[in-house]
Parts: structure tokens; C-alpha cells; sequence
């Protein structure tokens, strides 16, 4: 037998014995929760995070000298210069714009205490200068490399210097060769397997995520989340090397692998941020960034939306922008002020900082279906508006864990020499509820369910109608149109 001959057969002995499990059965279909149900489990879940405080006192700034606050500003610029990356620098220069940095960082950068102060801060000024000192020859790109290397204490989404992140994000890798339910006997195959466990991964529960198969039925698959590196273009990592070997209570085993991960963006044509389609019937809104020039054309979507029974917000390819327009979007979708499950504060200066509130969040009733799609590029204030969504009723946020930039912010700076283009967080900070966990920094929000992003529009349709037959809303009486006066950051 030949070697092609071969190969060929082994593929085809791994469909045959992976195509019982990946069959659409009867088990599947009898687990299908109503449309109903399924709001009512989410909605749930986002309740658990309704209200609780959050304190900013770990986060105030603190400096050596009260006047040293009113620097906060003398670093900040608007101006983006040309960088050369090749450009050769000399000793001072490069030990200029050094010292440069690390001065901004003290009257600049909100996390500046958080992340460990002059201890911290200090120690890697010296490490840095050092290396600097002790190079014969200095490009541009040279001293971005060896500034990033010494900063990944850092743990800021925002933070990076010519787009180059020092710190590594967490993206997903789904295993979807053998779809499960879960049922009174725990986690089971489509042919009834139960499942007994998972090598290396005792928590099923965490292992195991809510998606949906690709005929569109709800069911669980495996995902892990893997650290990589954002270089401002890609994640340098896509393949997940691990196996799952889960183990069923008869005793037979499947050895599951990863789909092959990668960047889901999908651009809009030149001087188009907005784009309202529909897919299967359903309204989807995509924009890619909060911007304000196109704020009549969001709050345009949103009013339209808000009398569709199923409608989705894509926000896959949306980094993020002005946190009015979200605040706004919201407002016209469901006639009412919808608040976020976490509370911005002023850290810079510490005088500022407004009072933890310890009451609950008003909820918003919401009687239809509003899909939030995310991704791995969903960050900062799309992150604010899926903080948004946990406290209306009826969302459903389908797709990746998002790109962990929501507690932090961005203000820019320029080094001097280099040119170099650094962004870090300033002056405010938009903390979470204390001991929730739905969101962290790096890491992202978690979607209610799981599913490749660049599938999520798609699959999410499929679900709905494979669901649509066991829809009871509410009757609850939608409420009326109302005219809002809009307050700004909160």
C-alpha cells in the first residue's frame, strides 16, 4: 500500500468514526431548549451581576508632590509624527527618550500605583537603560523592542507602543469534532455517551461552553483559552498544539483537537462606518467604531431595530471609540436609559474620584431579542456596550471572549527622538462590581455562547429559527417612546 493510498484510508477511518457523534440525533433535538428558556438561563445569569460596588481605591493616584497632579496633562498630544523605524539613534537620544517615558508614566498613567508605583516603575527604568547603554549601535525599532520587553508588567489593554503589546490576550480555540448536550447525567455525546471526564481538565463545567453546531442547534463543545501576542496586524499564535481525550462512563475515548484559530475583521468600504443588512429576516447593525460624525446613522439602526422581534448588533470588527454613542445606542433601542453593570471613575487625581454606588442597577425590560455578536478585535467601548447588554433583558452575546481593553482607556504620547507612539491609560478607569468575574482585563467578556466569530452571524440566524417555535415572551406592555437628555459618562 502506498503512502498516499494510506494517509487516505486513516482519513477516512477518522470521518467514519467521528460521524456518529458529530449526527444531529434525536438527543440533540429532545435537548433543544424554547427560545424562552433560553433568555430566561441568560438572563439569569447576567443578574448575578446586577448592582454590588466598586472600589476604586486600589487604582488612585498618589504622588510625591499634590502638584505634581497638575502635570497629568503635559504629556498627553494629538500629533502623530512619520517613524522611521530604521532610523539610527544616538546614546542620548535613545537614553532621552527613555527618561521620557517613564516621566509620563508618573504623571500619566492611571495604573502607575496599581501596577506597583516607583518600586516597580523604577526597577525597569534602570533595566532599560542599561540594555540601552550597553548597545554599540540603537535603531528605532531597536528601542521599541527593548522598551516593550521590560514593560510586561503591564497588564493594560490599551498599552502599546507602535501597536506592539507587551502583554499576551487570551483567544479561544474550539474542539467541535464531536458535538455534546448536557442533560440530568452530566455532559453526552449525540449517541448518549456520558461523559466521565476530560484528561487534565477536571472542571467540566469549564471546559465545556455553550455553542451552537453548525445545523444551528444548541449544544456544548470544548474551548481553551491560549495566550498570545498582538503585534497591532495579528495574533502571533493561531494553532492550539493540545489534545482533549475525553473519557465516557463505558469506557471508549475520543481524542478531540482544535480548529485552526484566526483573526475574524471585516472592513466596511471607504468612508463607510455603518452597514444595517439582514440575514434570514433578522436586522443586523455593524459598525466598526463609536464614532461620533456617524451618530445619526446608529441611533437611525437602533430605532429600527427596536421593533424587530430578533435583531443583532455586530460588533466583531468594532475596536471601540466614543462611549456617548453607546450610551445613546441604547437609549433609542430600548426607550429607556439603560446603565452598565460597571461604574467609571476618575483616578487622576484621586480628589476626583466619584462615591461607589452600593444600590442596584435599574434593569431594562426589554421584550424582544437583541444579538450582540463578538470577536477578538470587540474592544474598549464595544466591551462598555456588551457591560450595557447585562442589564437588558433579552440580550444574548454570541460569538468569542472579546479583547479585554474595557477597564482601561487610551491617551497617547510621543517620544521624543524615536518617535515612538505609545498609548496607556489615563485619568479614568471602568471597574467591574468586586468579585465578578463575567470580564477581565486581557482576557475579555465571556459570550453567553460560544462560537467562532466569523460564524457567529450566520449561526446565531440558525439558532433563532431552529428556536422559533417555542418563543413566549412576556406579555408585557413595551414601553413607550420618550425623550431622553443625555448626561455623559457616568
Amino acid at each position: 500500500m502506498n503512502s498516499k493510498l494510506a494517509s487516505l484510508l486513516c482519513c477516512l477511518i477518522m470521518l467514519v468514526s467521528f460521524s456518529g457523534c458529530t449526527k444531529v440525533t434525536q438527543l440533540v433535538k429532545d435537548a433543544q431548549p424554547t427560545k424562552a428558556e433560553l433568555l430566561a438561563e441568560i438572563n439569569e445569569e447576567h443578574r448575578r451581576y446586577e448592582g454590588g460596588s466598586s472600589a476604586p481605591t486600589p487604582y488612585l493616584r498618589h504622588y510625591d508632590d499634590p502638584a505634581d497632579a497638575q502635570k497629568s496633562t503635559d504629556y498627553l498630544t494629538d500629533t502623530y509624527s512619520e517613524y522611521d523605524a530604521a532610523k539610527e539613534l544616538n546614546p542620548e537620544e535613545a537614553e532621552e527618550d527613555v527618561n521620557y517615558l517613564f516621566d509620563a508614566f508618573y504623571y500619566d498613567f492611571a495604573f502607575y500605583d496599581y501596577f506597583g508605583g516607583h518600586a516597580v516603575f523604577d526597577q525597569a527604568k534602570a533595566d532599560t537603560l542599561q540594555e540601552v547603554q550597553s548597545r554599540d549601535s540603537l535603531t528605532c525599532e531597536d528601542l521599541q523592542k527593548i522598551l516593550v520587553s521590560h514593560l510586561t508588567f503591564i497588564k493594560d489593554g490599551h498599552f502599546n507602543i507602535n501597536q506592539d503589546y507587551p502583554s499576551e490576550k487570551d483567544i479561544p480555540f474550539f474542539f467541535r469534532q464531536v458535538m455534546f448536550v448536557k442533560t440530568d447525567s452530566g455532559y453526552q455525546n449525540a449517541n448518549g455517551k456520558v461523559v466521565a471526564s476530560v484528561d487534565d481538565h477536571p472542571d467540566l463545567d469549564e471546559l465545556f461552553k455553550r455553542s451552537i453546531s453548525k445545523e444551528g442547534y444548541l449544544v456544548y463543545y470544548p474551548v481553551l483559552l491560549k495566550e498570545a501576542k498582538f503585534d497591532g496586524t495579528e495574533w502571533d499564535k493561531h494553532v492550539c498544539d493540545e489534545q482533549l481525550t475525553v473519557h465516557y462512563a463505558d469506557g471508549s475515548t475520543d481524542v478531540l483537537t482544535a480548529d485552526t484559530w484566526s483573526q475574524y475583521y471585516k472592513d466596511l468600504p471607504k468612508g463607510q462606518n455603518t452597514d444595517l443588512r439582514q440575514t434570514d429576516g433578522i436586522p443586523v447593525f455593524q459598525f466598526n467604531h463609536f464614532d461620533p460624525s456617524f451618530l445619526e446613522e446608529t441611533n437611525d439602526a437602533a430605532a429600527q431595530m427596536s421593533n424587530a422581534e430578533i435583531s443583532m448588533l455586530d460588533l466583531r470588527s468594532n475596536v471601540g471609540g466614543y462611549e456617548e454613542v453607546a450610551h445613546q445606542w441604547f437609549n433609542r433601542y430600548s426607550h429607556q436609559r439603560v446603565f452598565g453593570t460597571g461604574v467609571r471613575y476618575s483616578v487622576l487625581p484621586a480628589s476626583l474620584v466619584a462615591s461607589p454606588s452600593t444600590s442596584k442597577t435599574p434593569r431594562a425590560s426589554n421584550d424582544n431579542i437583541l444579538i450582540l455578536l463578538s470577536g477578538k478585535c470587540s474592544a474598549s467601548c464595544a466591551e462598555i456596550t456588551l457591560d450595557l447588554s447585562y442589564n437588558l433583558d433579552n440580550s444574548l452575546i454570541i460569538g468569542e471572549n472579546t479583547n479585554g481593553s474595557m477597564i482601561s482607556n487610551s491617551g497617547h504620547i510621543e517620544l521624543p527622538n524615536s518617535k515612538c507612539s505609545v498609548d496607556m491609560t489615563f485619568s479614568t478607569v471602568y471597574l467591574t462590581p468586586d468579585g465578578s468575574d463575567y470580564f477581565e482585563e486581557l482576557r475579555g467578556f465571556f459570550p453567553d455562547i460560544w462560537v467562532p466569530a466569523k460564524e457567529a452571524e450566520t449561526l446565531a440566524a440558525k439558532l433563532m429559527e431552529n428556536l422559533k417555535y417555542g418563543l413566549t415572551l412576556p406579555a408585557t406592555k413595551k414601553n413607550p417612546r420618550r425623550t431622553f437628555v443625555y448626561r455623559g459618562f457616568y
